[in-house]
Order: C-alpha cells, then sequence, then structure tokens
C-alpha cells in the first residue's frame, strides 16, 4: 500500500510539475516567436520599511524591475515582467505559537517582533484583451527569507524565548521551524477589468480582479521552513467624481467618492508572508497587519477624497481621504482548528488621512482613526489610533 501511495505521490507531483513547465514553455514560444521589436519600460513595483529606522521613513526594502512589451495583439499590452526585490523589514505577529489562539501577550507586549532578511524574483506575463480592458496574468512568485532576532534588543526579546524553545507548535508559524529560514514559490492567476480613469485628482470607473494563488508543497520545502497553501480573491473598486474646481492655470480642488469590496478566502498551511496582505486587521484601516486572520474574510472601504492644487509637478498632489471601514472575518484562524468565538469578527473603522501623492504609487502622509470594535493590538484599550502612511491600496 505504501509503494501505490507513494507512485501515486510521485505521478502527481510529475503531472503538475509538467503543467507548469508546459504553460512557462508557451509563455517562451509567444514571447520569442515574435517579430515585433519589444518595448521596455522600468517598473517600480513595491517599497517597505522597517518601523524602527528612523521611524520608518527610509525604505528598506524595495521591489524593482523591467517589463517588456511585445505588442502581440495590436491595443493590447503583451508584457513580459521581470522584478527583483531585497531588503531588510520587521514583522509583528499575534498567534500564540504554542496553541494557535489569536491574541498572544507576553509581559513585554503583544506580539511576537523578528526581522527578516529577504530576496524575491517574480516572473509575470500580462495580456491584453479588448483594448486592455480585460488584462490577464500569470506569474511565478519566489521569496527568500531568513527570519531574524530583532536588531532592537532593548526592546524585544529573542525569537528563541518568544517561540518558547520546545513548545512551540510548527504548524501555527511552518516558516520559523529549524533555522527559520524559508524559500517558497507561489503561482498566481489574475483576471483584471479596468474602466477605471485616474488622474490623481479625477477618478473614475470601476477596477476590479479575481485572483488564484497557490502555493503547493512541492514548491516550499527547500529549506526548514514550509508552506502549503492555496488563496482566492475578488477585489472591485467603483469611483465617482463628485465634484471639481478647476482653472486654466491649475485644478483646485476635486471631490472623489470611492468604494471598495474585497473578499477573501485562504487555507492551508500559511507563512507569513502570505498572512500579511489577506488579513482582516490589515484591510480595515486602524488595526494592525497579521491580526484577525482568518479563512475568510469580506472588507468594505469607503472613501471621501479631496484632492488639492497640483504644484507644477505632474503627478505630486496632496489630498485629504475621510474613510469609514467594515470588515467581517470568520471560519478558523490560520493554521489551526480553532473557530471564532462567536462566528464571525466584526471590525469598523472611520478617520482621515492627509497625503500627498506622488505618481499614483507612493501616498506618503498621517492617518488618524477612531476604532469601534476589537482593538488595535499594539495599542490595547485605544479607541484613537494613529501610523504614518505610504500606500493607498484603491
Amino acid at each position: 500500500m505504501f509503494f501505490v501511495l507513494n507512485a501515486m505521490f510521485s505521478w502527481y507531483n510529475y503531472s503538475v510539475m509538467k503543467k507548469i513547465l508546459t504553460v512557462l514553455l508557451i509563455m517562451i514560444m509567444v514571447v520569442s516567436g515574435l517579430s515585433a521589436k519589444p518595448e521596455f519600460r522600468f517598473i517600480f513595483a513595491d517599497l517597505d520599511q522597517h518601523t524602527e529606522v528612523i521611524g520608518g521613513f527610509l525604505p528598506t526594502y524595495v521591489l524593482i524591475g523591467m517589463g517588456a512589451d511585445f505588442k502581440f495583439l495590436e491595443g493590447n499590452t503583451s508584457e513580459l515582467q521581470v522584478l527583483v526585490g531585497g531588503g531588510y523589514n520587521q514583522r509583528m505577529v499575534f498567534q500564540d505559537p504554542m496553541n494557535g489562539d489569536p491574541f498572544y501577550t507576553e509581559p513585554e507586549g503583544r506580539g511576537i517582533t523578528y526581522d527578516v532578511a529577504q530576496g524575491d524574483l517574480f516572473l509575470r506575463y500580462d495580456q491584453g484583451f479588448l483594448n486592455d480592458l480585460l488584462i490577464l496574468r500569470a506569474g511565478i512568485e519566489t521569496q527568500y527569507e531568513a527570519n531574524l532576532d530583532s536588531w532592537k534588543k532593548d526592546k524585544n526579546a529573542s525569537l528563541d524565548d518568544q517561540l518558547k524553545g520546545s513548545s512551540f507548535n510548527e504548524a501555527i508559524y511552518p516558516d520559523l521551524v529549524g533555522n527559520r529560514q524559508f524559500l517558497g514559490t507561489s503561482l498566481i492567476l489574475r483576471l483584471t477589468y479596468d474602466a477605471m480613469e485616474d488622474t490623481l485628482f479625477t477618478n473614475d470607473g470601476i477596477l476590479a480582479y479575481v485572483e488564484a494563488k497557490w502555493a503547493p508543497l512541492f514548491l516550499n520545502n527547500w529549506l526548514d521552513g514550509t508552506a502549503d497553501y492555496y488563496s482566492l480573491t475578488a477585489n472591485a473598486v467603483f469611483s465617482k467624481t463628485l465634484y471639481t474646481l478647476s482653472t486654466e492655470n491649475n485644478d483646485w480642488l476635486s471631490i472623489v467618492m470611492i468604494d471598495r469590496v474585497n473578499v477573501n478566502w485562504t487555507d492551508g498551511s500559511i507563512p507569513v508572508n502570505g498572512q500579511g496582505p489577506v488579513s482582516l486587521g490589515r484591510k480595515v484601516r486602524g488595526y494592525n497587519t497579521y491580526s484577525y486572520n482568518t479563512q475568510f474574510s469580506v472588507v468594505n472601504n469607503f472613501d471621501i477624497r479631496f484632492a488639492g492644487p497640483g504644484i507644477g509637478v505632474d503627478g505630486i498632489r496632496p489630498r485629504i481621504n475621510l474613510f469609514f471601514d467594515m470588515g467581517l472575518g470568520a471560519g478558523n484562524y490560520f493554521n489551526t482548528s480553532k473557530p471564532v468565538d462567536g462566528g464571525v469578527n466584526f471590525l469598523s473603522s472611520v478617520g482621515g488621512e492627509l497625503t500627498v501623492s506622488f505618481f499614483d504609487f507612493i501616498d506618503l502622509g498621517y492617518e488618524v482613526a477612531y476604532i469601534f470594535t476589537g482593538e488595535k493590538m499594539t495599542a490595547p484599550g485605544d479607541r484613537v489610533v494613529t501610523r504614518f502612511t505610504f500606500f493607498l491600496d484603491f
């Protein structure tokens, strides 16, 4: 029986790998077989910061790359992207490493704090249809992480102390086992509907996507840290410009209404880097990333956005965002069989953000939020919470 199961498992791995290689081969053949000379562009994809380095104002991680557009279908994007990233970040997570309880409390404060040295390689292919109204993306994302003690020795205990040594349940943080190094790969398939016109001053239309992400064990067990999970996401943003005040010399004021709906289901053995983007605490403003992280989440973010006058440089504009967020989380907490007490977590907040937008990528500013339910894990008991902002997700 063992030999039969082993043979079946080996066949499954071979079959899946063959499908992956076939897709890659088709992508390479399509791109290499095109006669048109590609158009290249620089891509500034992402950045992050360590909150203990100059208060988080100095970027300590960057993801950049190049895109080559081969114009396979006239009037549509046919772009192959190669992105590389690297840097040094801080993470704080909020599940007990022994039993997976969702609110981890230590005498030093809430959460496990540690640093991450990471390097990334992303390969993506975007193919547009109907004049880029629809864009299909296929991608492979490989990430290496070395999880380290926080360099702020005076503030945080070592990872050995925080993970409780031999009492550490390896299922809770599968990427923090052994030598705490993780090399993982995930496969991405996304379909985007883009009928949005965003000028930073006005914003009208709909931008929506559905995405499937799969990180199977056979691509995520090269080092001590492992992963084996999938994530399904549907995201839609609706926007409407309500008012503008412009003259021949400048665009002085606009008022835009924006609403986002995000639905996600994530399950399996999920490493920390897979938990952050989908955690309920990240998507409802005012709470901590990696908190309230359950299998299912649905969130609504509502904004009234005021854009101020341009300063003479295209792509730079001051903005004020007034927001009201609500979110529900249900199912089990990640990497446990523990369901949410009472069936659901409900988070809600209201507040404002004063930002300066740089080229529709970075929104540097300050956020004040009043949280109605639950709590921010790093500020227990506080209803009014603040943070510096670097990005607006919609």
